[in-house]
């Protein structure tokens, strides 16, 4: 009586590897795009936070500006988010970008595609709200374009997400 051992050979375990790597390369763009999304729509997240943080401080005016002073701004350096007390550097809310995004100051116009974002030249820098929550375009602390009304989120070659300022 013969006994056969039973089990896969070394032919067999080494084409299943091959269909397992090949398939694992298929799926790499769809898996970077999905990352890709995860991360825009986390740093759009983010940015509606600051944005309804730094509205929310000025409307508080806790240094009780009056006029068109600035009562609280946004401000971005590289992927940092602080929100900060009227013209001073208390940091009252902070952030951190995902890597590898765009962030530019838009108007009411979209951006036709990735590519038209990347090529904009108003990067989020900073933004300055008086004591009624309204943004004030030419503010001395930092200056954003009167038409600027968005921030304009990309990442990679996804089509670009959109924050208000209000």
């Amino acid at each position: 009586m013969s006994r056969r051992a039973t089990g896969f050979s070394l032919i067999e375990l080494m084409v299943t590897l091959a269909v397992m790597a090949v398939l694992a390369l298929a799926s790499m763009p769809f898996a970077r795009q999905w990352i890709d999304s995860n991360r825009q729509m986390q740093a759009r997240n983010l940015l509606w936070e600051a944005v309804s943080q730094t509205r929310s401080l000025a409307l508080r005016n806790p240094e009780h500006v009056i006029g068109a002073a600035t009562s609280a701004r946004l401000q971005r350096s590289e992927r940092s988010l602080q929100v900060l007390r009227g013209d001073g550097n208390e940091v009252l809310w902070q952030g951190e970008l995902p890597r590898g995004g765009e962030y530019r100051l838009t108007g009411g116009d979209d951006y036709a595609d990735a590519e038209a974002l990347q090529a904009a030249a108003d990067q989020l820098s900073c933004v300055a709200f008086d004591n009624r929550g309204q943004r004030l375009p030419g503010a001395a602390s930092c200056s954003s374009g009167a038409t600027h009304s968005r921030i304009a989120v990309g990442m990679n070659s996804q089509d670009p997400l959109y924050v208000d300022l209000l």
